[in-house]
C-alpha cells in the first residue's frame, strides 16, 4: 500500500505539506498520562509510523527520550535532518505491529499520529500492551480531509466531494479499508480496546458533528475546541497535502499520463472560492480525533 510510511511517497513534499500538529495536543496527552496516574513517568516515549518525524519533534521536550519508528528508510532519513535539534530523538526502521527494538513494559506514551488506521488493529494492540509500562499510555490521533473552508464555506462540499473520490481510488484497488477506519472515527479501535479491557478510554473529536453513527459501546467525548493539528494553507499547500493522499500516490503511479487529482480538486476548489492566487492564505479546518487509554490492568 502506498501509505505515508511507504517507500513511494516523496518525503520532501509530506514534510513541506501535511499539517503540524498543536503543541497543546502533546500537552494534553501528558496530562492525561499524569492524570490520576501514582507514577506518571515521562521517560520514553514512542512514536509509530513517524514519517518525517512530524509528531516526534513534538513529544521531543515532554520526554527524556523519543523513539520515532517507521517502515519507510526515507522517511527516516527526512525525519533525522529535521531533528537535528532534538539529540534526545533515536529513529528505528521498524513495523509498528513488531517492535522487536523495544523492550517490554519499557515505554511510558506510545502515539500512533494520523497512522493508527494503515495498522492490523488486533496485532498493534497487542503490541503496544507489550511495549507500555502497566501505567502507560496509548494515543492514537486522526484527522480527515474533510476541510471546512472558514472564508469560503462554499467550497466544503466540494472538499468533501474530492476527498471521496481519493477514497473512491483506493477502493478501486482494495485497499480502502483505512480510509473506512478514519470515517469512523476510529470507532474500530475503541470497541476492540474496550472488549480488550483497557481502561480509562477516551475518544476526543471535533466537531461533534464528524461522527454520524455514534455506536452506544463506543461513546465519543465532544471538544470544545481542535487539539490535533494546524494548518497554515494556502492553495498551493492545500495541493502538496492532497497529493500525498494514498489514492492520489496510488493513482499517479498506475496512470503516469493523466492528471493528477489533486491539481483537478484545488482547481475546483479554487473556482468554487473565486480565488486565482495559489499563494493565497486560507483558514481551513479539519475533522479529528484523540483517543486515549491505559493497558489493562492485571487484576481487571
Amino acid at each position: 500500500m502506498a501509505t505515508p510510511s511507504h517507500p513511494q511517497y516523496e518525503a520532501a513534499n509530506y514534510q513541506a505539506c501535511r499539517p503540524r500538529y498543536k503543541a497543546s495536543l502533546a500537552d494534553a496527552i501528558v496530562a492525561y498520562h499524569q492524570q490520576d496516574n501514582p507514577q506518571p513517568a515521562t521517560d520514553l516515549g514512542v512514536d509509530v509510523a513517524t514519517g518525517t518525524g512530524i509528531f516526534a519533534r513534538r513529544l521531543a521536550a515532554r520526554f527524556t527520550k523519543v523513539i520515532g519508528t517507521d517502515i519507510s528508510a526515507s522517511m527516516l532519513e527526512a525525519a533525522r535532518a529535521a531533528s537535528s535539534e532534538h539529540p534526545n530523538i533515536e529513529y528505528i526502521e521498524a513495523a509498528s505491529e513488531h517492535l522487536a527494538a523495544i523492550n517490554d513494559h519499557s515505554v511510558d506514551v506510545l502515539t500512533a499520529a494520523t497512522s493508527a488506521h494503515w495498522f492490523d488493529p488486533e496485532k498493534f494492540i497487542s503490541e503496544v500492551q507489550r511495549v507500555l509500562k502497566p501505567n502507560g499510555t496509548l494515543a492514537i490521533v486522526g484527522y480527515n480531509g474533510f476541510l471546512h473552508f472558514v472564508d469560503y464555506p462554499q467550497c466544503d462540499k466540494v472538499s468533501v466531494s474530492h476527498c471521496i473520490g481519493f477514497n473512491k481510488l483506493m477502493s478501486d484497488l482494495g485497499q480502502d479499508a483505512g480510509y473506512k477506519m478514519v470515517a469512523n472515527v476510529y470507532q474500530t479501535y475503541h470497541q476492540l480496546l474496550a472488549r480488550a479491557k483497557w481502561t480509562g478510554i477516551q475518544r476526543r473529536i471535533y466537531p461533534g458533528t464528524i461522527e454520524d453513527e455514534p455506536l452506544p459501546d463506543a461513546p465519543p467525548i465532544v471538544s470544545p475546541e481542535p487539539v490535533v493539528v494546524e494548518f497554515e494553507a494556502t492553495w498551493r499547500k492545500l495541493r502538496g497535502f492532497y497529493q500525498t493522499a494514498s489514492g492520489v500516490v496510488k493513482y499517479v503511479q498506475s496512470h503516469p499520463n493523466e492528471e493528477n487529482p489533486a491539481d483537478v480538486a484545488v482547481r475546483d476548489l479554487m473556482a468554487t472560492a473565486g480565488a486565482t492566487d495559489l499563494d493565497e492564505k486560507l483558514r481551513v479546518q479539519f475533522g479529528e480525533v484523540l483517543l486515549l487509554c491505559h493497558p489493562p490492568q492485571p487484576n481487571a
